[in-house]
């Protein structure tokens, strides 16, 4: 009996200490071109953050990413600028919106918005881990033009390297993105780290078991 209550205990201090940690990691960040000047250079405008603009393969390319007036003919989700790259504010297959964090993320988003009156459009957002490995996908609804949806996606726990978002072929491909918002990174553990804490919660808990029987 003794014994189960000390393994609760210790069980329910190492959840308190999840439920710490995670309260610090779920901190949002928000990149909004609106709150940047017209043509403001966004690849790294904010810490723990690079935006590149990429290929099909989602292999970066060398073009800016910038904030960028959007004039015609429908008004952006938020204010009057958009992600832009080369003085295009739109995104498809062939020049995608490429994110990588400094570290990982647990949770990202992005506003999607259909440019076209007469042919929908459809967004998609891919997320990747360290390894390159896919971990997940979002796409909207198709959109005609001035209509949004929000692309989210939410890990259970923070393993997103980098992403991608983009306007999916077959449609009309002139998508715009607008509003990223984004979990603050953490810090990838190095293996031996990890290692460390596994050995020390196998000593913490062996210690409660010995004290329970001695």
């Amino acid at each position: 009996m003794y014994k189960s209550i000390a393994n609760g205990r210790l069980w329910t201090a190492i959840a308190a200490i999840g439920l710490i940690a995670s309260s610090v990691r779920a901190q949002l960040i928000t990149v909004d071109p609106d709150a940047y000047p017209d043509g403001t250079v966004l690849n790294s405008v904010i810490p723990g953050l690079s935006l590149i603009t990429a290929g099909p393969d989602n292999v970066p390319w060398p073009f800016n990413v910038t904030a960028m007036t959007q004039t015609f003919p429908y008004s952006p989700p938020t204010g009057d600028k958009v992600f832009a790259h080369a003085s295009v504010p739109f995104w498809n297959d062939d020049r995608r919106l490429r994110m990588d964090f400094n570290g990982v993320v647990s949770t990202i988003s992005i506003a999607f918005m259909g440019s076209n009156s007469g042919v929908s459009e459809r967004g998609q957002l891919n997320v990747y881990g360290v390894s390159g490995q896919l971990l997940g996908t979002y796409t909207t609804q198709p959109l005609f033009g001035g209509q949004v949806e929000t692309m989210g996606i939410q890990r259970n726990q923070p393993d997103i390297a980098w992403a991608v978002a983009y306007t999916l072929p077959g449609d009309s491909p002139f998508g715009r993105l607008d509003h990223l918002v984004f979990s603050q990174p953490v810090a990838v553990p190095e293996p031996g780290t990890v290692a460390l804490f596994v050995l020390f919660g196998g000593l913490v808990l062996l210690r409660f078991r010995c004290r329970v029987h001695p």
